[in-house]
């Protein structure tokens, strides 16, 4: 089991890689373009690394054993991102739209999902805080968020106004690819605090629950792709540019460097605030 101390001095993609020889060896062939397969990329390398660390991630975590006080600390930091992933999707879609109508067209889609289309669900960041509201009295709107925090909204501001459309690509498969992990790791922070306060969690937190569900069941109303739910048909949908990088006209190794700045930033997220956690008291 993966923990703070045994994870001193290193990161937890470091970690990975290390593990991992054959993943290093292909990201460094790509990097260098001697490697081009973008199938083999996805699936034999950059998913099972997505699902190795996060695993790692929930060790770290350990939603279970959380304090009242440190699953506030975790649900006030995890709602920033959310603040303002919309508006990242949307920057995203303009920057690329000239190169990669394609890719455009995916962004906007999960922008407007997000963002609340007209008509159909709202803004998911709204649900999601009165969720917190109705379910936990948790009010977490306007949470100045701490330094590891920022720093991720500054990765991801970055990134989305990159000059290499390839970049952004990467970028956020690595955003979209961590999402179900993400999600599921938030709702059992979320159940741990409503049991905490309320002996309450899941189902008898009606809002959140359907928040999460939006978000993981492929049934789902919000599901506008059969067979797939809200998070995973985002997952998907970026990934075939990765897949696919030659007829989309992506450069493959831009799409890995993309890729390691914002994976790479959002496990450094993770790691931080478990540190932090651990000094709440």
């Amino acid at each position: 089991m993966t923990t703070l101390d045994s994870l001193t001095g290193t990161s937890l993609v470091e970690a990975h890689l290390d593990a991992n020889p054959e993943t290093r060896h292909f990201l460094h062939a790509t990097l260098l373009g001697k490697l081009n397969s973008g199938d083999d990329l996805v699936d034999k390398h950059l998913a099972p690394m997505i699902d190795s660390v996060y695993r790692k991630i929930r060790d770290l975590v350990d939603p279970g054993t959380l304090t009242q006080a440190q699953a506030r600390t975790y649900i006030a930091e995890l709602a920033v991102f959310a603040r303002y992933n919309a508006q990242f999707l949307r920057l995203a879609a303009d920057t690329v739209a000239g190169f990669s109508p394609e890719l455009a067209h995916e962004l906007r889609r999960n922008y407007l999902e997000e963002g609340g289309e007209r008509g159909k669900v709202p803004a998911h960041y709204i649900l999601y805080t009165n969720a917190l509201l109705k379910d936990l009295g948790l009010l977490v709107n306007g949470h100045v968020p701490a330094a590891e925090t920022a720093t991720l909204i500054l990765l991801h501001q970055v990134m989305v106004n990159s000059h290499m459309p390839s970049v952004i690509a990467g970028g956020y498969y690595a955003t979209e690819g961590v999402a179900i992990a993400e999600t599921e790791i938030l709702r059992d922070i979320t159940d741990r605090y409503g049991q905490l306060t309320s002996q309450m969690s899941g189902k008898d937190l009606p809002s959140l629950d359907y928040y999460y569900r939006l978000h993981l069941d492929d049934d789902h109303e919000a599901a506008q792709i059969g067979g797939l739910s809200v998070e995973a048909a985002h997952i998907e949908g970026l990934a075939q540019f990765i897949r696919n990088s030659d007829l989309y006209g992506f450069d493959l190794p831009q799409a890995v460097e993309g890729f390691l700045q914002i994976f790479g930033g959002m496990t450094h997220w993770w790691t931080q605030l478990a540190y932090r956690a651990r000094n709440v008291s």
